[in-house]
């Protein structure tokens, strides 16, 4: 009886001690990847959301705000060096300066982590302290989702997919008229090209 009694509770002292390591050393990390076509609003939403859980007074329909779970909230330097930094600071300044200007189009992936400290809910929640969760944004380009298409498809079966596809069109005529004049085998020449 003894002997179970001390098993019993070096047990649950190990499990104590393994919850709060994970807790401490494994962060939940949340990856929110964005993209859309071009012009679609990609990186205003993404300076919006941002913005937005910076400044959670203006979300009440956000759970853990409505709670008052979420402590705070922060940017934090990205994971991955590989991958430039979201110019959080410069969209949103764009957004609110004196003049606003739409922030510029993006041109290549980026990335920025958000993280948030939150007190946990449910019947645990008086047992732990705070968690972070970091959510990590990225930002793609939509234009390459037009590439997609592309991917299981050579060149030469592109191009003749897209001149079967405006032959028909009468805006296209003239263009198919000087095609049809090339030789697409002769060396590059500028002017014929243009």
């Amino acid at each position: 009886m003894v002997i179970t009694t001390i098993a019993d509770t070096l047990t649950r002292g190990i499990e104590n001690v393994t919850d709060t390591v994970s807790g401490t050393f494994f962060e939940p990390v949340i990856r929110l990847g964005v993209t859309g076509l071009a012009r679609s609003g990609k990186t205003v939403f993404i300076t919006s959301l941002v913005a937005n859980l910076m400044d959670r007074g203006r979300m009440p329909g956000l759970l853990a705000q409505s709670e008052g779970r979420i402590l705070s909230a922060y940017l934090q330097p990205q994971p991955d060096d590989t991958l430039p930094r979201f110019d959080y600071e410069a969209h949103l300044g764009a957004l609110t300066s004196q003049t606003p200007t739409w922030p510029d189009s993006t041109r290549s992936v980026s990335e920025l982590r958000l993280s948030l400290k939150v007190r946990p809910a449910g019947l645990l929640s008086g047992l732990q302290g705070p968690r972070t969760i970091h959510l990590d944004i990225v930002d793609y380009p939509g234009e390459w989702l037009l590439d997609l298409g592309l991917l299981d498809k050579s060149y030469s079966a592109w191009s003749e997919e897209t001149l079967k596809r405006i032959a028909k069109r009468e805006s296209a005529q003239d263009y198919l008229e000087s095609l049809g004049t090339t030789d697409p085998t002769a060396p590059l020449e500028e002017p014929t090209a243009q």
